[in-house]
C-alpha cells in the first residue's frame, strides 16, 4: 500500500510514461508574443540563413530578398530588425516556436514544410523544383577560392556514386531511375524525390551532404563533377546557370509552390499585420524579386566579388588597416568597420557636403588636431580617426562607467559632438531620468531639435538634429551585429 507520501508521485511518473509513447505530447508549447508584444518592444527578430539571395553581406552592406522584404516591414511599422542567423537550417521552426525569432525567411517552402505551431504568410513568390545536371563534362575546372566543399557523402552503400554512373542529359522526371541525386543536408526535397522514386520504375538514391552553403555548393558540385544531380529552387538553379556554363536547370520535378514567411501559429496580429503588408507592397517585391532573381549580371558580380563578406569573410579593401589600428583604441575591429562604412562606403576619397573627407569622414580642423595632412590617405585618415575615438574614449572614461553604454555615447559623439551629448545628458537629468543610459539620454537628444528644449536653461550648445545621431548609433550597432556573424575576429 502506498503512503501518503508517495502518491504524489504517479501522475509524474504516468506523465513520463506518455511521454516515451507520444512525444509530441510533452513538447512545450510555443513562446506567447504576438505583434503587441513585439511592438512594445520595438524590436523584430528574423531568424534566417546566410545564403546568396535570402541573407548575405555584399560591399559592407547586408542585403538579401527576405531580409531586405523584413527591413522594409520593420522600418514601416516603426520596428528596430534584429537578424539572428541559424547555423543549422533544420532548427527554424524549433528556435521560431521557442521566442528566439518572430519571423522566419529563407526559401521557405509552406507546401512542403508544414509544421505544427507554425503559420505561413501571403505568398512572396512562386517557384518550381528543377533538376540541375551537367550539359558537357567540366574541363579541368576551378572552383571559387571561397567555395564550399562536401563533408560528407552520406553512406557510401546507399548507392552508385557520380563517379561510377556516367552524367548523360535528363529530359523527364522518371528518367532519374537508378541514378543518385545528391541534396544538402535537411533539404525540403527530399521527401519529393522519395515520393517521385515510389512513382516510377527504379530507385532514385538520394544522397544528403553536408554543407554550410547548402544548394548553392551542391550546385558548384555538379558543375565541378563531382556529382551528376541535384534539385533546388528554379530561381536559384537560373542563376547558378548565368555562373556556370556547363550546367543546365531542366526538367522540372514537382508541382509549383509558394515561397513565405513563417510565424508562430499563436501570432494571428502579427501573420495579419504581415499578409497585409506584403499584398500592399507588390511593388517593392517585384522590384526585389528583379533584383536578387533576374538581375544575373548582378548576380555574377556578387559571387566574383572578393567583398562577399558571406563568402570570402572581407569587408573591404581595408580590412587590415582597420583591424591594425582599432587595437591601438581597444575595439573590435569589425565595430570600426561598420563606423567607416557609415562615414564612407568605404570610399576613401568620399567628401560630405560639410567638407568631412574619406574612410572615417574626418573634418578639416579635427584632422589637424590629429597630425592628419592627407586626408584622402586611408592610414593618415584611419589613425586621425582613431585618434579622435581614442580622445571621445578617455571625455567619456570617467562618466560612463559601464564600456557597453559608453561605447554608444562615443559613437554617438562622433557623429554630433561630445557637446551635443552632454546637452542631452543634463536633460535627461533634470527630468529624472538616467544620465548614464544611453536609451534614455537619446530620447532627450531626439528633443534637441525643438525650441522649447534647445532653449532650455541647461542646455549649452544650442540646436542639434537629434534623429541623425540616435539613428547613428543605431545602424552602427546592428550593421556590427551582422559583421559578427559572417567575419572571423582577427
Amino acid at each position: 500500500m502506498l503512503s501518503r507520501r508517495q502518491l504524489p508521485k504517479l501522475p509524474t511518473l504516468l506523465t513520463v510514461l506518455l511521454c516515451l509513447v507520444a512525444a509530441t505530447a510533452c513538447e512545450e508549447p510555443p513562446v506567447e508574443r504576438d505583434f503587441d508584444l513585439i511592438a512594445e518592444g520595438d524590436t523584430l527578430v528574423l531568424l534566417t540563413t546566410f545564403n546568396s539571395t535570402s541573407y548575405f553581406i555584399y560591399r559592407g552592406e547586408p542585403m538579401g530578398y527576405e531580409y531586405d522584404l523584413a527591413r522594409a516591414f520593420a522600418e514601416e511599422h516603426d520596428l528596430h530588425l534584429r537578424t539572428v542567423v541559424l547555423r543549422e537550417r533544420d532548427e527554424l521552426f524549433e528556435l521560431l516556436k521557442q521566442g528566439e525569432g518572430d519571423l522566419a525567411g529563407f526559401r521557405i517552402l509552406p507546401d512542403v514544410q508544414a509544421e505544427r505551431d507554425v503559420a505561413f504568410t501571403t505568398a512572396l513568390y512562386e517557384t518550381e523544383p528543377v533538376l540541375v545536371q551537367r550539359t558537357e563534362e567540366p574541363e579541368e575546372m576551378e572552383l571559387p577560392e571561397h567555395a564550399d566543399t562536401i563533408v560528407e557523402m552520406g553512406d557510401p552503400e546507399a548507392g552508385p556514386s557520380a563517379t561510377e554512373i556516367p552524367a548523360r542529359r535528363i529530359t523527364r522526371p522518371e528518367q532519374l531511375a537508378d541514378h543518385t541525386v545528391h541534396l544538402p543536408d535537411g533539404s525540403v526535397y527530399r521527401p519529393l524525390l522519395v515520393e517521385l522514386s515510389d512513382d516510377i520504375t527504379g530507385e532514385i538514391v538520394v544522397v544528403e551532404i553536408d554543407t554550410v552553403r547548402a544548394d548553392e555548393a551542391v550546385i558548384r558540385q555538379v558543375a565541378a563533377g563531382n556529382v551528376d544531380f541535384t534539385v533546388t529552387q528554379e530561381e536559384l538553379a537560373e542563376l547558378q546557370e548565368e555562373y556556370f556554363d556547363n550546367v543546365t536547370v531542366r526538367p522540372t520535378v514537382g508541382p509549383t509552390h509558394d515561397v513565405a514567411f513563417a510565424v508562430r501559429e499563436n501570432a494571428p496580429l502579427l501573420l495579419q499585420e504581415l499578409n497585409e503588408w506584403i499584398e500592399a507592397n507588390q511593388e517593392l517585391r517585384d522590384a526585389l524579386y528583379q533584383r536578387y532573381f533576374v538581375d544575373r549580371a548582378g548576380y555574377r558580380q556578387r559571387l566574383e566579388s572578393e567583398h562577399l563578406t558571406s563568402e570570402t569573410g572581407r569587408l573591404s579593401d581595408y580590412d587590415d588597416l582597420l583591424r591594425r589600428h582599432s587595437r591601438e583604441i581597444g575595439w573590435d575591429w569589425r565595430l570600426l568597420a561598420s563606423l567607416a562604412f557609415q562615414e564612407s562606403r568605404f570610399d576613401p576619397n568620399a567628401r560630405s557636403w560639410a567638407g568631412a573627407t574619406g574612410l572615417l569622414q574626418l573634418m578639416p580642423a579635427t584632422a589637424r588636431e590629429h597630425g592628419v595632412t592627407d586626408l584622402t590617405d586611408p592610414e593618415q585618415n584611419v589613425i586621425g580617426g582613431t585618434r579622435f575615438l581614442a580622445w571621445l574614449s578617455d571625455y567619456w572614461e570617467d562618466v560612463i562607467l559601464d564600456e557597453e553604454e559608453r561605447r554608444k555615447f562615443i559613437l554617438a559623439s562622433y557623429n554630433t559632438g561630445a557637446g551635443h551629448v552632454g546637452d542631452a545628458r543634463r536633460l535627461a537629468e533634470y527630468h529624472g531620468d538616467d544620465p548614464d543610459v544611453w536609451e534614455e539620454v537619446a530620447f532627450w537628444l531626439l528633443k534637441k531639435s525643438e525650441r522649447r528644449y534647445f532653449t532650455h536653461e541647461v542646455v549649452q550648445y544650442g540646436f542639434s538634429r537629434g534623429y541623425e545621431p540616435v539613428a547613428y548609433v543605431q545602424v552602427i550597432l546592428d550593421r556590427f551585429d551582422h559583421y559578427q556573424e559572417f567575419v572571423v575576429d582577427s
